[in-house]
């Protein structure tokens, strides 16, 4: 997976760029809406990505593109970085491990749930509070109704998955019923 290698090395670097700077956020809102512009507009994922189309050119669109928006200057001089490389077509995996290295330096959790119908407010925070003191970290929980979970949930904390489904625990039952 030399893609993904790579968009990590990037993305240390950025993150490296960026503490150093303060700016860290910043600059990772700033790749992220750049990234959701290139994914939006076919023609300008073509323009910074099309191997025909000479430097010169991608980073007059790409400066027209990002000057109205403000964007910091580490985060220019990244993107023409990128365009200089020819790797303007691993953004988004950088993006995306750019999030995941900065959550994991402020100590943030992304928990996935899976519930059969939306969990209340009093649920939600319940299961917060108990998963911040379990991780020891910031839990962000990102919800998901499945309607094949028939009851209780299933959480996933990076790449642990507890299932206390309804299904898992009929399951669970059947097997030792099974062998008797």
């Amino acid at each position: 997976m030399i893609g993904g290698s790579l968009a990590r090395r990037y993305a240390r670097a950025l993150l490296a760029i960026g503490q150093e700077e303060g700016q860290i956020r910043r600059i990772l809102t700033e790749v992220e809406q750049f990234n959701k512009l290139v994914a939006e507009t076919p023609l300008l994922r073509e323009m910074v990505e099309a191997a025909q189309i000479n430097r010169r050119d991608k980073k007059a669109a790409l400066e027209a593109t990002i000057a109205p928006a403000g964007f910091s200057s580490a985060t220019r001089n990244f993107l023409f970085l990128l365009v200089d490389k020819g790797r303007m077509n691993i953004l988004s995996p950088i993006a995306l491990e750019l999030r995941r290295l900065l959550e994991q330096f402020e100590g943030i959790e992304r928990v996935e749930v899976s519930v059969p119908m939306p969990l209340t407010d009093t649920q939600r925070d319940l299961l917060q509070s108990v998963l911040e003191r379990q991780t020891a970290k910031t839990v962000v929980l990102e919800e998901k109704v499945d309607p094949d979970v028939l009851g209780g949930m299933v959480v996933k904390v990076g790449s642990t998955v507890y299932d206390g489904s309804a299904r898992t625990q009929i399951q669970h039952i059947r097997e030792t019923i099974g062998k008797g």
